[in-house]
């Protein structure tokens, strides 16, 4: 049976410990609470108050969900209503929008959530659903056109905080599009996850791939045959930043691999002992452009054994960008057509064009550095003038080499004889709109914190 299947959010629900909610009526809300979650909007209407178990330090909490008339509407939503319940989206019937609220014993009602589902598309099938568990709320939402989407956050609501995140796209009518990228907003780690490649797609099923995501395990290329998976480089700042100053080292802001056979893929070679380990830091820093720490004790005798001979045999780096045709070019059935390119390049930012032939390489930046414990790390940036050029997915590649051969390879990306089987997008970090913070990670080697 395939495990690729419609665009539903409950695969991700298992990121809490689910309750069977009890659910209450507008009674439960003392006069205190409705006079602050209505405030003074004559049409707001409590639908349901759902406990929410306890908080870290032992108090109840709760869920109030709020619908109210177009009379009511606030100025951020559409002037022509929302559908918030399922009689609107059945009927049509246009309301006011939609609020879900915190209630923690002990603090004043907190504004979660402010919803208005306008369809959320050209296609009109848009939907939100909240689940709540003990101390947790996992809210997803989906819309689209001919491309649908999802996405789904889960927050811990004592302390507050987002825990969870994941999105999803896909074209309605072709396979071979889905991508489905799933955060653990504690660590910043994404992973993404993709239909295998195949032959013949025309039994394929259209959708997001089907996975309950296990951060506390190994990630596995294809962790089911029909999926693929890889690490999503994260690009930690909001928005599209101008690039970090020249000397900047990564800290935890970056997603770390080892070829020592912890994280990463290894896709050439044997684990390397832990005296002998390289480490590959790596962050977009803005659409455009990646800065790569390596921290190799093997690069400086293996540059010197390999000078003069092929790129290959020295320690480099590895990436692999892709370019796509036209989604419906040739075989339809078949999905978009998609070419990858790789370059190479050296610790001293000499670039070498590998497979494919890239349109135009990109500028290379090289720096010294020490990382937070004082070793000694070499920091690429890597940047293109092409908007586009990480456009349809990146892998990252540290080949590490010994004696003039190279030893082994560690991957962002599943990579097999010499062609991805699948390059994942940028996972564009952004704050949540609710303003509850999602993590903090470190950069530039030292204490600055970057809240997330």
């Amino acid at each position: 049976m395939s495990r690729l299947a419609a665009c539903r959010p409950t695969r991700l629900l298992t990121l809490a410990v689910f309750v069977l909610p009890s659910f209450a009526t507008a009674a439960d809300l003392s006069p205190e609470e409705k006079a602050i979650v209505c405030a003074e909007r004559p049409t707001c209407e409590v639908t349901a108050v759902t406990e929410a178990g306890k908080g870290e330090k032992g108090e109840r909490l709760r869920i109030a969900d709020l619908v109210f008339g177009l009379a009511d509407i606030p100025n951020y939503f559409p002037e022509e209503g929302c559908r918030s319940t399922d009689a609107a989206l059945e009927g049509q019937q246009l309301d006011g929008g939609r609020e879900i609220w915190l209630l923690a014993d002990g603090a004043r009602p907190l504004k979660l959530l402010p919803l208005c589902n306008d369809g959320y598309g050209a296609a009109m099938v848009g939907y939100d659903d909240i689940e709540i568990a003990g101390n947790r709320l996992t809210h997803t939402q989906s819309g689209g056109s001919a491309w649908r989407w999802d996405m789904s956050k889960t927050f811990q609501l004592s302390p507050l905080r987002l825990t969870g995140e994941s999105s999803c796209s896909y074209h309605n009518a072709a396979p071979n599009t889905a991508e489905l990228t799933v955060v653990n907003r504690r660590t910043l780690e994404a992973h993404a996850y993709a239909p295998a490649p195949r032959t013949d797609w025309t039994d394929a099923e259209i959708g997001c791939p089907t996975i309950v995501p296990d951060f506390a395990s190994r990630l596995e290329p294809q962790p089911a045959s029909d999926i693929v998976a890889a690490y999503a480089v994260p690009m930690p700042f909001d928005a599209d930043p101008s690039p970090l100053p020249d000397g900047t080292t990564l800290g935890t802001c970056g997603l770390a691999l080892t070829s020592d056979g912890g994280k990463g893929f290894l896709i050439h070679g044997k684990p390397a002992p832990a005296t002998e380990a390289a480490e590959m830091r790596v962050i977009a820093e803005t659409s455009r452009s990646l800065l790569v720490q390596i921290r190799d004790p093997l690069a400086a005798e293996a540059l010197a054994a390999a000078k003069g001979a092929s790129w290959i045999k020295a320690p480099h780096i590895e990436i692999w960008t892709a370019s796509e045709g036209e989604l419906f070019e040739g075989d339809a059935a078949a999905g978009p057509e998609r070419a990858y390119h790789q370059i190479g390049i050296g610790l001293d930012g000499a670039v070498n064009t590998g497979a494919g032939e890239p349109a135009a390489p990109p500028r290379v930046t090289v720096w010294p550095g020490r990382d937070e414990r004082g070793r000694d790390v070499t920091v690429l940036r890597v940047a293109w003038d092409d908007e586009s050029a990480m456009l349809y997915g990146v892998g990252i590649v540290y080949s590490q080499a010994k004696a003039g051969k190279q030893l082994r390879l560690v991957s962002t990306a599943p990579i097999r004889k010499n062609k991805p089987l699948f390059l994942p997008s940028l996972w564009r970090n952004s704050q949540d709109e609710s303003g509850v913070p999602g993590g903090a990670c470190e950069f530039s080697g030292d204490s600055r914190q970057l809240d997330l």
